[in-house]
């Protein structure tokens, strides 16, 4: 099991970081831990200060990324977590289940490890294309659907599953895959797409790419896209889970 982010993630902590109107949403689903695992933890965004948290990341090159005094670290994978029962009163986890080989064995570590609840930030699958996907790159919304968990999945393995929308801001701060939705240049950016998972699972970019940059430069993406140039925040299919641990 190779870590994707060796391979994408030698620049992220450029472009991927915390952003506070989402870490303010995330941090308000864990009140009252004592102590939190952060699984796929990457360079450590959205972990919470002031608490007990070790991160869990597979990858080497993320971890070599993390800042000096940022919480511990163990490499290891969400489907073998290096703790023993009930050490944890909290999991949580950023978009990063999509990259789990066994999410059912994932849940069952998370149900052994954590004893209260598991939070986490991830997107569903069943949401409508937004611009990008819809208009230039159909197959990555297709791809998505096809490797992120179905909401519903986490009923079988959990209790008492919530899950509400996380609006992204326009001003997003984190550069993930649809931070960008009312900043449409920054797509043509290889530093921007070097640090997004699903651009670096399609093998030839360039007719998107293309067709973006001259829609930009035409005003077709401005006037196809009107109705979102004024909000300051947008549904783009990010989900804020938290559910009951079983077992715990």
């Amino acid at each position: 099991m190779d870590p994707i982010y060796d391979d994408i993630g030698i620049n992220y902590s450029v472009t991927r970081c915390t952003d506070p109107k989402i870490a303010q949403q995330l941090y308000a689903e864990l009140q009252g831990a004592t102590r939190i695992v952060n699984i796929g933890a990457g360079t450590g965004s959205y972990e919470p200060e002031n608490i007990d948290l070790v991160a869990v990341e597979p990858s080497s090159k993320m971890i070599a990324q993390r800042t000096m005094g940022s919480h511990p670290v163990e490499q290891a994978f969400a489907e073998k977590l290096p703790f023993d029962n009930r050490s944890f009163s909290h999991a949580m986890t950023v978009l990063s289940m999509h990259h789990w080989e066994n999410r059912p064995l994932a849940f069952s570590e998370i149900n052994r490890v954590a004893t209260e609840k598991f939070v986490t930030i991830t997107w569903d699958p069943h949401s409508e294309p937004f611009w990008l996907t819809r208009d230039y790159f159909p197959e990555i919304h297709e791809m998505d659907r096809q490797i992120f968990p179905d909401l519903d999945e986490l009923n079988e393995y959990f209790d008492e599953v919530t899950m509400r929308p996380l609006p992204i801001p326009s001003d997003c701060q984190d550069g993930f895959f649809a931070a960008f939705w009312k900043r449409p240049a920054a797509y043509l950016s290889h530093q921007v797409r070097q640090s997004m998972s699903p651009f670096a699972k399609i093998k030839d970019l360039s007719a998107g790419l293309q067709k973006l940059e001259d829609d930009l430069a035409s005003g077709v993406w401005a006037k196809n896209n009107h109705a979102i140039l004024d909000l300051s925040s947008l549904d783009v299919g990010y989900r804020l889970i938290s559910a009951k641990v079983r077992n715990g």
